[in-house]
C-alpha cells in the first residue's frame, strides 16, 4: 500500500486541492529537463521544474499487476526542448523519467512520485512530438535466461565478455565526406572489416555526442549502419573501437584473445544430427 507524505495527504482529503504535477527527464548524456503544469516556476528537492514551455499531464492509469504502465507526452515541435536532431539522432531515447504531483500552496512539502521509468519511442508527427513514457514494470518483462546459440551472446565489453574497450578504441577525424553515413579518414591504417560492428561516436561537429554503429570499413572508409541526421564535416573528430561479429576463431580467438569468455556454443550439434536416423550394423 502506498503511503502519501503527511502534509499532501492531509491537503488531499479536503474538498478542493491546488496540486500541480512535475515531470522530470534526465537524459543518458546527464542533461536534466524538469517541468511544471502550474503557472509559477517550482523549486523541489533542489531541481528547478519550469512553468514555460507549459505541462500538461491526464489519464494517468496505474496498474496494481505487472503490466506495464504506459503514457504518452506530447509536446509541439518547436525546437526548444524536444529538437528534431536530438530526436533523430536518440538522444531521448531511455532517457529516465518521474512524475510527480505536489502542493501549490505549499510546495515545501514532499513530493509525492507517482510514476517513474523510462522514454521509449519518440515520434514526429506533423509539428508534434510524441514520446512514450513506460513503467518500471518494462524490466519485468524482459526475458531471463539464455539460448543456445552458435555465435557469442555477449556484447563486447561487457560483464561477460571483459574485453576492455579501451584498449580496442582510436580516436579520428574526417578528411573527406561522400555523405551522412560515408566519410574517409585518410590516416586509418587497419584491416578492411577491423570496425566492423564496432561503434563510432562524434566528439566534435554538430553529431558531437552521437553515436552509430559502423557497417563497414576498408582502406580508411567508413560506412555507418545509418546516416547521422546532421552533416558529417571535414575536420570533425569521432573515436571507435573495434567491432566484433560475434564468431569465435574470427574474434574471440584471432582478434581479441578472449576465447574463454565466449557466450556461444559453436560445435553443439545441430537439428539435422540431432534428428537423423541411427546406423545400425
Amino acid at each position: 500500500m502506498k503511503t502519501l507524505p503527511t502534509g499532501l495527504a492531509a491537503h488531499v482529503l479536503l474538498g478542493s486541492t491546488t496540486l500541480a504535477y512535475v515531470l522530470k527527464v534526465v537524459r543518458k548524456d546527464a542533461v536534466v529537463f524538469a517541468f511544471t503544469s502550474a503557472d509559477q516556476n517550482v523549486t523541489l528537492s533542489g531541481v528547478l521544474y519550469l512553468a514555460a514551455p507549459g505541462l500538461n499531464i491526464s489519464s494517468i492509469a496505474l496498474t496494481a499487476g505487472l503490466s506495464v504502465d504506459n503514457l504518452e507526452l506530447t509536446t509541439l515541435d518547436d525546437g526548444s526542448t524536444f529538437t528534431r536532431a536530438d530526436v533523430l539522432g536518440g538522444r531521448w531515447n531511455n532517457a529516465d523519467f518521474t512524475i510527480g504531483r505536489y502542493n501549490q500552496a505549499t510546495p515545501a512539502n514532499e513530493l509525492d512520485v507517482i510514476m517513474a521509468g523510462t522514454i521509449g519511442q519518440v515520434q514526429l508527427q506533423r509539428g508534434y512530438i510524441v514520446a512514450e513514457l513506460r513503467g518500471l514494470q518494462q524490466y519485468l518483462q524482459q526475458p531471463v535466461g539464455n539460448v543456445t546459440s552458435k555465435n557469442c551472446r555477449a556484447r563486447l565489453g561487457d560483464a561477460m565478455c571483459t574485453v576492455n574497450l579501451a584498449s580496442y578504441t582510436v580516436t579520428g577525424s574526417v578528411t573527406t565526406a561522400s555523405s551522412n553515413g560515408v566519410f574517409t579518414d585518410s590516416s586509418k591504417a587497419q584491416a578492411a572489416d577491423y570496425f566492423n560492428e564496432g561503434v563510432l561516436t562524434w566528439t566534435s561537429g554538430p553529431n558531437n555526442g552521437l553515436a552509430q554503429k559502423v557497417k563497414t570499413f576498408a582502406s580508411g572508409v567508413f560506412t555507418l549502419s545509418l546516416p547521422m541526421i546532421s552533416t558529417i564535416g571535414v575536420g570533425n573528430t569521432f573515436s571507435v573501437y573495434a567491432g566484433c561479429q560475434k564468431r569465435l576463431a574470427q574474434d574471440c580467438v584471432a582478434k581479441f584473445n578472449n576465447v574463454l569468455n565466449f557466450q556461444g556454443e559453436p560445435h553443439l550439434p545441430g537439428i539435422d544430427t540431432v534428428t537423423q536416423p541411427m546406423a545400425f550394423s
